[in-house]
């Protein structure tokens, strides 16, 4: 035989293992977003500044912040961001302008309640 089963019964298929995060949340934020705005972002990438701010705030551990892929939300003029939670419970995503201060979205990451 050429490698094909002799059996005629399907082949068991195992769900991928599951794996406890070190984190509660993550924050995804559209590379492509972050890719077309890089020129209009003042200072260090958005991403960078979150990362940086969550950490200062004592949350870096339990919030990740994510880069992905188009969000299918493309503004003109910022960068779109997900929250998991929020994706899993409303399906809601959020647009940071390029003039709107990264502290308010720092103020939304760091509300887990």
């Amino acid at each position: 035989m050429d490698g094909a089963r002799s059996d005629n019964k399907p082949s068991a298929r195992r769900l991928p293992t599951r794996a406890r995060a070190s984190w509660d949340d993550a924050v995804f934020v559209c590379s492509k977003c972050m890719k077309r705005q890089k020129d209009e972002w003042r200072g260090p990438p958005l991403r960078k500044q979150l990362k940086q701010a969550l950490k200062a705030r004592g949350l870096g551990k339990r919030l990740r912040v994510v880069p992905c892929g188009c969000l299918d939300l493309c503004p003109k003029h910022g960068v779109t961001m997900a929250r998991g939670s929020e994706l899993r419970d409303a399906g809601k995503l959020r647009v940071l302008r390029n003039g709107d201060d990264p502290r308010t979205a720092i103020d939304w990451l760091s509300d887990l309640g």
